[in-house]
């Protein structure tokens, strides 16, 4: 009788085939989401340390500095030069406060450098008639543009805008690198844009963000995917065992 409750109140592997399967499929997944995310959340922060940093430097104010090939990323910089107010790109999709509008950009001649600055203005608001583009102020000549600059970073998923060649300017794009400026344009650039401070002649709306989603975001995400890989893991056993009425007896 004393070996029979004994054998009772053990703990039994009661394995449900279907529910295993399906455990051992969804937890690399959960716990792989986690890692992943753990992983943007130190990206970001290199990215949030390197803003900080360059930020803290001199700003750039002269040609040679700003054409040495140094890491000017997210550095300060006083440019004077002359801007083309004919040929603009005016950058699709740009939405600002739930409202849809494009970025401006326009090259720049620096004097003494033969390649051109890409400046980016900020944002415009859009109509809400596609066939209607905004009507975008022109900036004086040789005029000093203060900002910050920026080289796009990896990664990112862009859509084929269809536009191999400028037919017309201003020229409607939906992505731009500096490399692809060089092919619209057909000239050489440096390898940064300015963006615009709001105090810079030039400036629409600016008001840039250094990361979309701030590293402790990617953290809480991660230690949510982590939370659900062990729910399932409990959830796993549970389903598969006596161990709820194993340790109801264990503890009377």
């Amino acid at each position: 009788m004393t070996g029979s409750a004994q054998k009772t109140n053990s703990f039994k592997w009661q394995p449900n085939a279907k529910l295993l399967v399906f455990s051992l499929l969804m937890m690399p997944l959960l716990l792989s989401l986690g890692f992943w995310q753990l992983e943007r959340g130190d990206e970001k922060q290199q990215i949030v340390d390197h803003h900080a940093h360059n930020q803290q430097l001199p700003p750039v104010i002269s040609p040679e500095q700003l054409a040495s090939g140094e890491d000017h990323q997210y550095r300060l910089a006083w440019i004077r030069g002359t801007v083309d107010n004919q040929r603009v790109i005016i950058l699709d999709n740009r939405v600002k406060n739930g409202r849809p509008g494009y970025e401006i950009l326009q090259p720049v001649t620096v004097s003494g450098l033969s390649e051109k600055l890409l400046i980016n203005r900020g944002w415009i608001e859009a109509s809400l008639d596609r066939e209607l583009l905004p009507e975008i102020p022109t900036i004086a000549d040789n005029v000093q543009l203060r900002g910050y600059l920026y080289h796009a970073l990896k990664g990112g998923y862009r859509l084929d805008d269809g536009i191999r060649k400028v037919q017309q300017w201003p020229s409607r794009v939906g992505w731009i690198t500096l490399e692809r400026a060089e092919e619209l344009f057909g000239e050489s650039f440096l390898p940064y844009q300015l963006r615009l401070d709001q105090d810079s002649p030039g400036a629409l709306k600016t008001g840039w963000t250094t990361v979309a989603v701030q590293p402790e975001k990617h953290v809480g995400y991660a230690v949510q995917w982590f939370a659900m890989a062990f729910t399932l893991l409990i959830m796993t056993i549970i389903a598969n065992s006596n161990v709820v009425s194993w340790l109801r007896k264990k503890h009377q």
